[in-house]
């Protein structure tokens, strides 16, 4: 089912407005059912002159499974599921399953909340799985190859400041890629940026207040088409 759309052109940039994407506690039982707003449009040139200063020549993140790096050309992460930032650098750490994961983080995670949330979920039997939205702990953003929350999974914790990451940074690379997210917290949303060359970069704001896409095939994308496999870099 796509999302209710709302069209709106100025002098600055093309904006739409889309609404039908759910929000949720921390901690729900069953799919979320409220529908905030969320809006895709395209970067003024003063917006994209500055995200692309904090990106440009951006090295690869330094990515660790099983114990050892991973190679920095690897196209496939055997059975790793959740990739997860540690460090502000953006160092990340891959696990199998959520739960390794969630252990690392009661002890490693990079703020004081994200270790928190991490040693809730680890202590708490109702585990459901590395495919499901609610395996993204509490001030964490979640990202997901596939629809519906499935597939390899990348997620940051939530910072004092903004920080922007290009999804080339990680091995294998995540550019253009994603189709679910998760933003599971109260404050602050996050952006998504599509690069292009000779056109106006598009974004689309996800608001804060734990806001959940199941499908960004459901979302329109301001050239015509949808979000899906479009995400160049993410905003959190």
């Amino acid at each position: 089912m796509r999302l209710r759309t709302r069209l709106a052109i100025s002098v600055a940039a093309l904006a739409v407005t889309a609404t039908g994407v759910a929000t949720a506690p921390a901690y729900a039982d069953a799919l979320p059912i409220d529908e905030p707003t969320i809006t895709v449009g395209t970067l003024t040139p003063e917006e994209e002159a500055q995200v692309h200063a904090e990106l440009d020549g951006a090295p690869k993140v330094d990515m660790y499974y099983n114990g050892g790096k991973v190679d920095p050309a690897a196209d496939d992460l055997s059975g790793a599921q959740v990739c997860t930032e540690v460090s502000v650098d953006g160092t990340m750490e891959c696990f199998d399953t959520v739960e390794e994961s969630n252990q690392y983080l009661a002890a490693h995670a990079p703020t004081v909340a994200s270790r928190e949330s991490a040693a809730e979920m680890a202590a708490s039997e109702d585990t459901v799985g590395t495919l499901a939205y609610r395996d993204c702990p509490a001030n964490y953003v979640c990202l997901w190859q596939d629809a519906s929350y499935k597939g390899r999974r990348l997620q940051w914790p939530t910072y004092d400041e903004w920080k922007t990451r290009h999804l080339d940074q990680y091995s294998p690379s995540f550019r253009d890629k994603a189709s679910s997210v998760y933003v599971n917290r109260q404050s602050r949303g996050i952006y998504l940026y599509d690069f292009r060359s000779g056109l106006p970069d598009p974004k689309m704001l996800v608001p804060g207040g734990y806001s959940i896409i199941s499908n960004f095939r459901n979302v329109d994308y301001p050239y015509g088409g949808t979000w899906n496999d479009r995400a160049d870099a993410i905003k959190f």
